[in-house]
């Protein structure tokens, strides 16, 4: 990546109709050579802004451009990209051969440049040997690879992906994810994801932009939309969290419903009613504080339910008016084993708490 702009998104808008804004005024830059992802849940506008970026849809205000250079209303077959459907779209009376080679026999490529352009796309896949197969004696992660390369062979500046993995079983799905993002850092163009799963995201991407309602809630890395959620839509969305209602004591600390004082980050001003933000992972467990450094955040709490996982035991812990912790514990041989009806102390560091305003 070198920082230059391969798709740049400016006050773009799409109304279907007068009662529907799938897209509301959307400001992004997605840089060369990145994977970028669009996530959010169905409807947000995700998948309608992929659409406008490939020319199979246009904005009704706001510009798109490709390497600097406007796409107004030009058509999909004269933009420098390709899309990959979550369908495959595959041609069942061909072969894997003549389905990726498809798209060049169309632009009229000589013969000997489309043999060594397939045979190149289909080694890069990972299904040398299976030219001659067709897509119905393949399996979906093989469909999957197919319609990728079909699109690669191409040679495009940017590769758009809707939901391609979304057809798949979960293990497979998991394997593609990382087949992908090696694929991507071989070829090194920008990929443009458009997914509802957050493992998918926080997995494969770059950089990540949140949607909600059309409109784009936070864009970031991995680490800080997981990290860092600057709403509450985000901090729900991906990801585990609870939730703890409070109000703003002073700086860097919320009072609880319970009256605890907890410090966690925020940017809101003392009086200010938020809610807490924390991931599970960040909770231990402990049987009193005094077995902790004094820098930590603890909540007394009482043992309400376990259940054993075989590689984990989870506990509910009941922490009175301020709610329950679902706490998950890695088994390990000298792992502490609470009991229902146990007196613990929840253990938090500061940093990893968050307080969001609504």
């Amino acid at each position: 990546m070198d920082g230059q702009a391969a798709v740049t998104l400016t006050g773009v808008t799409k109304k279907f109709g007068e009662e529907v804004t799938a897209v509301d005024d959307v400001d992004l830059e997605i840089r060369d050579g990145e994977f970028f992802s669009l996530l959010g849940p169905s409807g947000c506008g995700k998948t309608t802004t992929l659409r406008m970026i490939a020319g199979l849809e246009f904005p009704t205000d706001g510009s798109v451009q490709i390497f600097g250079e406007e796409m107004g209303l030009r058509p999909p077959n004269k933009r420098p990209v390709n899309t990959v459907f979550q369908s495959y779209a595959l041609f069942p009376h061909m072969n894997v051969e003549q389905n990726v080679g498809f798209g060049l026999r169309m632009q009229k490529v000589e013969p000997s440049e489309i043999a060594r352009r397939v045979a190149e796309a289909i080694d890069l896949v990972r299904l040398s040997g299976m030219e001659k197969r067709a897509p119905n004696a393949l399996s979906g992660g093989q469909q999957q690879r197919v319609a990728l390369a079909r699109a690669l062979v191409n040679r495009p500046k940017v590769l758009l992906l809707d939901e391609p993995l979304g057809a798949l079983d979960l293990k497979l799905r998991q394997t593609m994810q990382l087949e992908l993002k090696d694929i991507q850092h071989e070829v090194g163009i920008t990929f443009v994801y458009v997914t509802h799963d957050q493992e998918e995201a926080l997995t494969m991407s770059d950089r990540i932009a949140v949607m909600n309602e059309g409109k784009l809630a936070q864009v970031g890395m991995p680490e800080e939309i997981y990290g860092s959620p600057v709403s509450l839509f985000v901090a729900g969305f991906v990801g585990d969290m609870f939730f703890l209602p409070g109000e703003v004591a002073e700086a860097g600390a919320v009072r609880l419903a319970g009256g605890q004082i907890v410090r966690a980050k925020t940017s809101s001003s003392p009086g200010t009613a938020v809610t807490l933000t924390l991931r599970p992972e960040m909770i231990h467990l402990y049987a009193s504080s005094s077995e902790l450094p004094p820098d930590r955040n603890t909540l007394d709490g009482t043992i309400a339910r376990k259940i054993f996982y075989g590689d984990s035991m989870f506990y509910e812990v009941d922490v009175g008016v301020v709610g329950s912790f679902d706490v998950r514990v890695e088994n390990a041989p000298s792992m502490r084993r609470w009991e229902v009806g146990d007196s613990v102390v929840i253990d938090f560091h500061p940093e990893s708490a968050t307080a969001l305003a609504e």
